[in-house]
């Protein structure tokens, strides 16, 4: 009985950190992939003082995150899909296991937590911060 319960535990670890990690690796690559599109559009500046500097990327990581996580969002309902179809059509495949209904429904947790997150704080404030340094080059009062 309890070697049953430590290998169950150590599934349930197994899995928790499967997720994890795919989560992790998911996000990675969509931030990569909006910092990519970001850089590209974005508006190339003059020499900016270095407050300005730092405004402006924290402005640009703020929106990249965000970016990230309505990459996230917009590809979810996908990969659910093609995930489904693929545990339906190979059940028994080792390689495929990692491909389950918890890792989906742990994305969808995820994607709808950060996307109020963005939405309602992170958005807000990098709009707010931006436009507080006022314009480039001018004077700031003291």
């Amino acid at each position: 009985m309890e070697e049953d319960d430590v290998s169950i535990r150590e599934q349930n670890f197994h899995s928790q950190v499967r997720e994890y990690i795919i989560c992790f690796l998911l996000f990675a690559v969509l931030y990569i992939v909006s910092y990519c599109i970001i850089t590209r559009y974005k508006r190339k500046s003059d020499d900016h003082e270095d407050e300005d500097a730092v405004v402006n990327r924290i402005s640009l990581y703020l929106c990249t995150f965000t970016l990230a996580v309505s990459g996230g969002a917009v590809f979810l309902l996908p990969f659910s899909i093609i995930s489904n179809e693929i545990l339906l059509s190979f059940p028994k495949n080792y390689y495929i296991q990692w491909l389950n209904g918890s890792l989906i429904h742990g994305l969808w947790n995820l994607v709808s937590l950060f996307s109020n997150l963005c939405l309602f704080v992170l958005m807000p404030f990098a709009y707010f911060f931006l436009e507080s340094e006022g314009f480039a080059g001018s004077k700031k009062v003291r």
